[in-house]
Order: C-alpha cells, then structure tokens, then sequence
C-alpha cells in the first residue's frame, strides 16, 4: 500500500506503528520532540531510548520531522499516538493545517484530566471531523508489533467505511484487523484495563497469588463493563479485543508498563520514585482518577477502580485497599 502517513510520537507505540506501516509499503514520517530519538530512527533504524538494539526499519527507510506541520503536510493517514496528556495541545497546533480528507487514527489511551474526554472526543472537540476519526486499540505489546508476531486489533469509527479505509491500512501479514462501529466501547476499554493492569501488578509485586489477580481481574472487567455500557458502548466489545483481549495481556504480560509499575508499587516502592526512573508513561497512573470520577458521574459502583485510586494518591496502602475490598457485604454475582 503505497500511501503517506504520518505518526505521531516517537516513543515505544508510536514507533511500532511506524515500523509496521513502513514494512506494509507506506511512506512514514514521525514526529516527536525527542531529537535525539528521531536521528536514531531515521539514521540507524533504531530506537535505544525505548528498544535498545531492537532493528526498528533498515536505516533511511523512516523518515524523521521535528517540525510537527512540515511532517503532517500531504499525509493521508495522521497515527496520534502521542500521550493522552499532550492530545490537546497538539492537536491545537495542527487544527488550521489538516486537509480535509485525511484520516485520523487515534492510538492513545486514556481520558483527559477535567473534561473525562475520551481522545477521539478530544481530537474532535479541537479538528471537528468526527466521522474522519478512527480509534485502534487492543492487545499489542509494541516490541512484539516490531518483530512481526502475530497480533490482532480493533479500529473502530463511527462511519464504517473509513474504518474500512483505516484496518486496510494496517492489515497485513501478522497483523490481523477487525473492524467496529463501537467507538466507545473500544476507546473506553483500551482505557480503563490499564487501570486494572496497575492493580494486577501490585498483587504480583505484593505476592498475592493467582488466585487474587484472577478475581481482580474479573470483576475488574464487572467494573469496565458496568461504566461502557452505560456511556452507550455495547456489552460484545467487553468480550472483545479491545476490552477483555487487552485486559489480558496488560495485567499479565511482563512488558506491560502499568503492570510493572503496580510490581514496584507491590513491593513498597514510592509512586514518584518510580515514575521519575520511567522514560515511557504509564496511563493507568494518570487514567485512574478520571475512571473513577466518570464512574461516579453515571453513579455506577466501581470499588476496584476506587481503591486503585487511593493507592495511587497515597491515602491506603495496598494491605488497606484488599481489607476494605474483602470486607464489602456480599453479593450475588
């Protein structure tokens, strides 16, 4: 597919993508604000800041922009794949220079602090064009995308054929695509599992066993299925990719970073200790609070995700968080 594209953000997802597109025949550009990233991309084919000597592309084949409307000039697909935290900003300073057929692929997840937007909500409130706006997520590990093992996502949007448009894009060899017009289930549940995730690595790290990550993890996708639905998302997403299939991955596998954040935490390290030694973003860390203030906002229970936020904020410690979980009043499930 010979096409232009541009990516957003050069950090771990953003060049998993890059390296994907420029394998499936796309001309790619990225841009970031890292410097030094971006000539260790476009000179050597590499990323050391986040992958070491991981072969990202051959050295030449991405090309590289500081300049963020020099590399979104002439491109027919934009990969935002920059942090939630940044969405807005940088979708402000290209809003006047975007043409009107291109496509916006949003990757990040997370929900913006204030306004509980979810990105694409974002992406639409600062460029319109919701109907040119599609939303990827599901399980996949970014140096896995870049070895080419096989990894299956959903795209969705609200007007299927430009999802049609945005999975042709990515669909190729390893990388199997599915498509949904459920852009809320999908979006929120690329969310809010990294919040789980965090927990789940807490249990790990505390060496809580099996059987307590298990049940997190099930009635933490209760909770993420008790707030999707009520914001409109339908109920088969949660059994999708992009709820229960990322869910799996992110609070079980060893590259997760929310997982390895909660490990730290487990095991009695300071949260800004932790993030200050972490060169990538762990969203769960910033998305808990939003989870929970859009969960009481639709006053829907969601006593997992609560106490996910105390521990974050330092008001209980993990032992407190699980005593005041297991001494809820029963239920019938």
């Amino acid at each position: 597919m010979d096409c232009k594209v541009t990516v957003l953000g050069s950090g771990s997802w953003g060049t998993a993508q890059a390296a994907h597109l420029q394998r499936r025949g796309c001309q790619v550009t990225v841009w970031g604000i890292e410097t030094d990233v971006l000539a260790d991309i476009k000179e050597n084919g590499l990323n050391r800041a986040y992958f070491g000597d991981l072969p990202i592309c051959s050295p030449g084949a991405i090309k590289t922009e500081a300049d963020l409307l020099k590399a979104i000039e002439g491109a027919e697909f934009i990969v935002c794949a920059v942090p939630s935290a940044v969405v807005r900003s940088v979708s402000e300073q290209m809003k006047d220079h975007l043409d009107p057929k291109t496509i916006i692929i949003s990757t990040a997840k997370g929900l913006e602090s204030g306004t509980l937007m979810r990105m694409s909500e974002v992406l639409s409130d600062v460029v319109g064009r919701l109907e040119r706006i599609a939303v990827l997520s599901g399980p996949s590990f970014a140096a896995e995308v870049i070895k080419g093992l096989p990894t299956a996502v959903t795209i969705a949007c609200a007007v299927p054929r430009v999802s049609a448009k945005a999975a042709a894009l990515y669909h190729y060899k390893n990388f199997r695509v599915y498509t949904s017009s459920d852009i809320v289930g999908v979006e929120l549940g690329g969310s809010i599992k990294n919040v789980i995730a965090l927990a789940a690595g807490m249990l790990d790290g505390a060496g809580m066993g099996y059987n307590a990550r298990a049940a997190l993890m099930t009635r933490g996708l209760a909770e993420l299925s008790r707030i999707i639905t009520a914001m409109g998302g339908r109920s088969a997403t949660v059994q999708g990719l992009s709820c229960l299939g990322d869910l799996l991955l992110t609070s079980t596998g060893t590259l997760s970073r929310n997982h390895q954040v909660g490990v730290m935490l487990g095991k009695g390290r300071k949260l800004d200790d932790i993030m200050r030694e972490m060169h990538q973003v762990a969203e769960g860390v910033k998305c808990a609070e939003s989870c929970l203030q859009l969960a009481q906002s639709l006053n829907i229970e969601t006593p997992i995700i609560k106490e996910i936020t105390e521990v974050v904020d330092g008001r209980h410690n993990l032992q407190e968080a699980i005593d005041n979980l297991f001494s809820r009043a029963q239920k019938f499930e």
